[in-house]
């Protein structure tokens, strides 16, 4: 069974990659927004995507499988509304 800390160091793990692939699309291309919520979308997505697959497994496996999908979405929200802040911090900072 997968424990509580492995759920948030899963939702921890997840929300720094997208985070960083976001400001890593930021500094690629500065002038075009939009395109830093496509790692954070895809991550809902797939999230979206283990919950179906998860109701084809057995009792225990599927609970996991749900609450792993559960954590990848929390993360990948979180880091969907947080990728309008790396836009004000870098564009409309005081130096």
């Amino acid at each position: 069974m997968f424990k509580l800390s492995g759920i948030v160091l899963l939702s921890v793990t997840t929300f720094i990659i997208l985070m960083s692939a976001s400001y890593l699309i930021y500094k690629r291309y500065p002038y075009q927004q939009q395109l830093v919520y496509i790692p954070s979308g895809i991550a809902l997505l797939a999230s979206f995507l283990m919950i179906f697959a998860s109701f084809d497994l057995n009792r225990i496996d599927g609970l996991t499988m749900s609450g792993m999908s559960v954590a990848v979405g929390l993360a990948s929200l979180a880091a969907f509304m947080c990728s309008p802040l790396i836009d004000y911090y870098l564009r409309y900072r005081q130096h």
